[in-house]
């Protein structure tokens, strides 16, 4: 700060005046000092024209209390557990209890042609529209943007149509599709963009997006090796800024030849929910989007825990011709299954073929049936 001499005099630390050529104050304006946030050393008071024009030797300003900013060094907040836990935090928002909810991190995995995009595109529907999906109660309508990198933009429009006709919604649902954006001569879209990465970020703010799906990992993001954890690593790194921003990220992958998501594991380090979608052992491929979804990683309260269970999807047609799903426990249904296989007379072999379970798990249900 300095004062208002003819010779302007830079104040310090240890309030210099200088003595030789007394402050003059300005007849008219009077400009109040402004505390630095960045010092704890108190502003000196300007010296206003009824006060005496000469500093005296033994007065010193008197100090004041220093509060932490809101914004500071690394060590102001670093914080004891009893004060960390005093901190006023508020809750998390669910969307879609318990599957997505705020500042999450999301992974979909699914053998190709499971029905991924169809199983996302309703999730994403679901949320906006403040709509129970399956066994999941819509808690909160969001903005949320969907992000697709592969579908050519007439197929996206009948699947958007075909699942919501008339188009109201309490929340917007944005529409990145890249085939569309590259017509238009916007650069294609890569998760290994920086440049892009910041510029969906800025979106998605601006937007108030709170949700964000990206269809998929193989698309989004050329040249990478799946394989290597380095080379996800700056995806990951910028997923953790969305998260930090108040965003839920959810990407579609492809899993591989065991079934689990393709590539490096490391990929799930970070993430707070696996969703995957597996086939079931009476698939065929005329049954259309036909999987059960289970959870191999969730990181939610114990209170939801009870509610991860296999849930088996089953897309079917209105009379209208749009969209209608149809799910079950898969247990439960599994269980009916092998119920009335028994009652026909079929033999093991037969009902392992059709429901995939073990010989040891058909005894079971075949025990319980006696008892009732």
């Amino acid at each position: 700060m300095k004062l208002n001499t003819e010779r302007e005099t830079q104040v310090h630390a240890g309030y210099g005046f200088n003595f030789f050529e007394p402050p003059k104050p300005k007849p008219e304006t009077h400009e109040e000092p402004k505390e630095s946030i960045y010092t704890m050393v108190p502003t000196p008071q300007v010296i206003k024209p009824e006060q005496s024009t000469v500093p005296s030797f033994t007065s010193q300003p008197q100090q004041e209390v220093y509060e932490i900013p809101n914004f500071g060094t690394f060590r102001n907040f670093i914080l004891d557990s009893k004060s960390f836990c005093d901190i006023d935090i508020p809750g998390k928002q669910i969307y879609l209890n318990p599957v997505i909810a705020e500042q999450q991190i999301i992974l979909i995995p699914g053998w190709r042609g499971s029905g991924k995009t169809w199983f996302a595109l309703s999730l994403a529907d679901a949320i906006t529209r403040r709509l129970n999906f399956g066994p999941w109660e819509a808690d909160e309508a969001v903005p949320v943007m969907y992000v697709d990198g592969e579908l050519p933009p007439g197929d996206l429009q009948e699947r958007i149509f075909l699942l919501n006709p008339t188009q109201e919604m309490k929340q917007p649902l944005y529409i990145y599709n890249d085939c569309f954006m590259s017509s238009k001569g916007v650069k294609r879209a890569s998760l290994l963009d920086v440049i892009w990465q910041n510029d969906l970020k800025d979106t998605l703010l601006d937007l108030g997006v709170k949700v964000v799906f990206f269809d998929n990992i193989s698309s989004l993001s050329p040249e990478i090796d799946e394989n290597k954890k380095s080379d996800w690593d700056p995806i990951n790194q910028w997923l953790l800024e969305l998260r930090f921003a108040g965003i839920t990220s959810v990407l579609l992958h492809h899993t591989g030849k065991e079934g689990k998501q393709r590539g490096t594991s490391g990929r799930e380090d970070n993430l707070d929910m696996v969703i995957m979608l597996k086939q079931p052992p009476d698939y065929t491929p005329e049954k259309g989007c036909d999987f059960t979804v289970s959870f191999s990683k969730a990181r939610v309260s114990h209170k939801y825990l009870p509610l991860l269970v296999d849930i088996r999807f089953t897309m079917g047609t209105t009379p209208e011709g749009f969209v209608k799903w149809g799910w079950s426990n898969a247990k439960t249904a599994i269980r009916e299954t092998v119920i009335s296989m028994l009652k026909e007379g079929c033999n093991y072999n037969d009902i392992i073929a059709a429901t995939g379970i073990t010989k040891g798990r058909i005894s079971q249900i075949k025990k319980e049936m006696a008892k009732q």
